[in-house]
């Protein structure tokens, strides 16, 4: 299995496991996501809990 790390695009933070996340992003034209931190990383931007509350 491929690890894909995210990371807050404001502090530039890796965000761990089970953490809550925002992510800015537009709606997925196609409904069948093989797997979702892939298009996370690739068409949004993640902010991790402590930055958005800022």
């Amino acid at each position: 299995m491929i690890k894909r790390n995210l990371y807050c695009s404001v502090c530039g933070r890796e965000v761990e496991g089970d953490e809550e996340i925002y992510a800015k992003m537009k709606a997925p034209e196609k409904t069948a996501m093989v797997e979702i931190k892939a298009y996370l990383k690739k068409n949004s931007e993640i902010i991790c809990k402590d930055c958005y509350e800022k």
